[in-house]
């Protein structure tokens, strides 16, 4: 199994809309002290799927992840409706989004947990959203295959009945997921004590086959609580992906994980560094690359940003640095393509969404500011219906 790492978007473009690709989104959950898991599955068949959609809080500040980060991906895409949706387990930053989204889209199939016990306000809601949605509501236990389409294999490894009271991050639903010679394996919240120890336990009675695979989506965002050398070692990844927000305030990921990974020589990405990401496959090779492109470099130490996000009506954009009286502002959509190109002064500017083509459509933007003085930085932000 090969790893390309592309560094500009329009580059992967061959290997994101070949014959066949699948691709696999790691949506960005940051925002304030806010983290997450949000994942959207691209099948070769033309199937998508969701595992997990981040936060909802109605606390201070606000964040609805659904919203605000997974809806506009989808509407980027042209994905009207949602072929599944995995809430992997009964925790907010991981189905709290999931309720904006059943509430905006037809899902086919809802996977849960199932979680029998004390439910919260978020939980509850979340499933009283799969109910107005119509989803089929399925449970998925080990031992289980899932109909992803003719090209996947999708195997559950986890969980088994019954669920612990104790630990609801153990109940995650673990799903190994082939195209051809390339698998991902998407964790959850799963712990080692409880979790992984349970599946090697399985491996090694030959109650589960395998659960090597090239990608791992590490568990519990990277927490020390997940992620042991023994795991490590029974699913042997290429490469790992740490769902998790920059601003979190639990630390991860944890220096003792990262210490494991990197002592293993696997290639990490992770969404506090990288934003959101995405992996795409033919069947034998990986391809990785930012969305939109990342320019590189050092964090800025002047000031850029781009408000609100979402926006509907407009966007503004403001600079506050020593040598960016003047800034060039180019506007980049989810597939690298320029929308819209700017010289201006004065520290503001604000556009009105319009294109050569009408108006913005809603998704995932890049704002790359050009300095006079010949930096680089780029702000991401969204718009929305």
């Amino acid at each position: 199994m090969k790893i390309f790492m592309m560094v500009i978007l329009a580059s992967v473009a061959g290997s994101l809309y070949s014959a066949d690709p699948l691709v696999v989104f790691f949506i960005d959950p940051t925002f304030a002290e806010y983290s997450g898991d949000a994942i959207l599955v691209c099948t070769p068949g033309g199937r998508n799927y969701i595992i997990d959609a981040g936060m909802y809080s109605g606390y201070e500040p606000p964040w609805d992840c659904g919203l605000e980060r997974v809806l506009p991906l989808l509407d980027s895409l042209s994905i009207t409706y949602l072929d599944g949706a995995v809430g992997t387990h009964p925790h907010a930053d991981h189905i709290g989004g999931m309720i904006s989204v059943y509430e905006s889209l037809p899902v086919v199939t809802a996977y849960d947990s199932g979680w029998p016990y004390s439910a919260s306000w978020t939980y509850e809601n979340y499933l009283q959203a799969i109910w107005d949605n119509g989803s089929d509501y399925v449970t998925p236990r080990r031992g289980d295959v899932l109909d992803w389409g003719p090209e996947l294999t999708v195997e559950v490894l986890h969980p088994v009945d019954p669920l612990s009271p104790s630990n609801a991050n153990n109940a995650s639903i673990v799903i190994r997921l082939t195209y051809e010679d390339v698998s991902f394996l998407f964790t959850g919240d799963l712990e080692t004590n409880g979790g992984e120890d349970v599946i090697l336990a399985a491996l090694s009675t030959g109650e589960i086959e395998d659960i090597s695979a090239d990608v791992l989506k590490v568990g519990h965002h990277g927490s020390h609580t997940s992620t042991c050398s023994q795991w490590l070692s029974a699913v042997n990844p290429s490469i790992a992906a740490i769902c998790l927000g920059a601003g979190n305030p639990y630390g991860h990921p944890h220096t003792e994980v990262m210490n494991r990974l990197e002592g293993s020589g696997i290639t990490v990405y992770r969404n506090d560094l990288d934003g959101t990401f995405y992996l795409s496959s033919e069947g034998s090779s990986v391809y990785f690359n930012t969305m939109p492109p990342d320019t590189g470099g050092p964090e800025p130490v002047n000031t850029y940003a781009v408000y609100p996000s979402p926006a509907t009506t407009q966007a503004t954009f403001a600079w506050n640095s020593e040598d960016a009286q003047h800034c060039g502002i180019t506007v980049f959509n989810l597939n690298g393509e320029k929308v819209f190109d700017i010289q201006a002064a004065g520290g503001t500017f604000t556009w009105d969404l319009s294109t050569d083509a009408g108006v913005a459509s809603p998704g995932l933007y890049a704002a790359v500011f050009r300095t006079s003085g010949g930096e680089v930085f780029t702000e991401y932000f969204t718009v929305s219906r």
